[in-house]
């Protein structure tokens, strides 16, 4: 039954309707003050799900920056697999205070991501963005910075959704810099009053363990969800003890995927 639900929501018309227009180089447009020179192409822009990488992704590892220690949680994979067959672009957002800290380099947060992107692609589960963070309010030299990508801000989905609406690659380049000017950050930011963008956020998602992964998917205007694996269960209690409403959650990504297709299937029923 499962299987088929999925199946079904992989056949069907992408729920979200993200339309825009499209200049003479292929560059989409966000906004009226940016594409004054669009044509007549359109192109939909993906439902999207945003996911946080320690403790979501991989087994919670102090600093973890070098291949050898990477292990996948269990049920990652299954529920990967289950979001890609579905139809979501997948894109990953980590903060990676470790390099702002002086204990890695950039270098090898890129090697690292290299080698997740790649072990993936092996189980054809492809990756469309991979986003970090590298600053931190006490690092050191130039990471030192309050930043509008460090999560809870939600600056490295504005810049996920920015580079999804510029580019038609494939895949991405494994990116850490929030290059947003003021101008771009508003165009998408009014988009919020645009029929097509909400539609697009209300079939997108963020997954993390932690609650400043679900106050950057909440801030961005996706729907948070919380896993129990990483830092979970003990935030789901600060959450609880808070008396603050929880975000929907689950024991781990298998669970949330099944969740989620079964939403977006549901979804798509009562609109046909």
């Amino acid at each position: 039954m499962k299987k088929n639900i999925e199946e079904q929501l992989e056949n069907a018309p992408n729920s979200s309707n993200e339309k825009h227009n499209v200049n003479g180089h292929g560059k989409l447009q966000v906004h009226e003050n940016l594409k004054s020179n669009a044509k007549d192409k359109v192109q939909s822009l993906k439902k999207t799900i945003f996911l946080d990488r320690d403790g979501t992704i991989n087994e919670e590892v102090s600093y973890l920056h070098k291949v050898e220690d990477f292990r996948f949680l269990p049920h990652v994979l299954e529920g990967l697999s289950i979001l890609a067959k579905a139809g979501f672009q997948l894109v990953v957002v980590t903060n990676q205070a470790g390099i702002g800290r002086g204990y890695y380099g950039e270098k090898d947060a890129e090697t690292l991501h290299s080698y997740l992107r790649e072990e993936l692609r092996k189980r054809a589960i492809f990756l469309k963005g991979i986003y970090y963070c590298p600053h931190h309010p006490k690092g050191i030299g130039e990471y030192q910075r309050e930043c509008d990508c460090r999560k809870p801000n939600p600056g490295m989905l504005y810049q996920a959704e920015w580079d999804l609406l510029q580019e038609n690659e494939e895949e991405f380049l494994i990116q850490s810099p929030y290059r947003l000017s003021r101008k771009e950050r508003e165009a998408l930011e009014q988009g919020n009053k645009q029929a097509e963008r909400k539609a697009w956020l209300s079939h997108s998602y963020m997954i993390g363990d932690k609650i400043l992964d679900c106050e950057a998917g909440e801030s961005f205007g996706v729907q948070p969800i919380l896993l129990a694996t990483g830092y979970g269960k003990e935030e789901k209690r600060k959450i609880e003890e808070a008396g603050k409403p929880c975000p929907p959650y689950f024991e781990n990504l298998e669970e949330a995927a099944r969740w989620i297709v079964e939403r977006e299937l549901y979804s798509l029923h009562s609109v046909l």
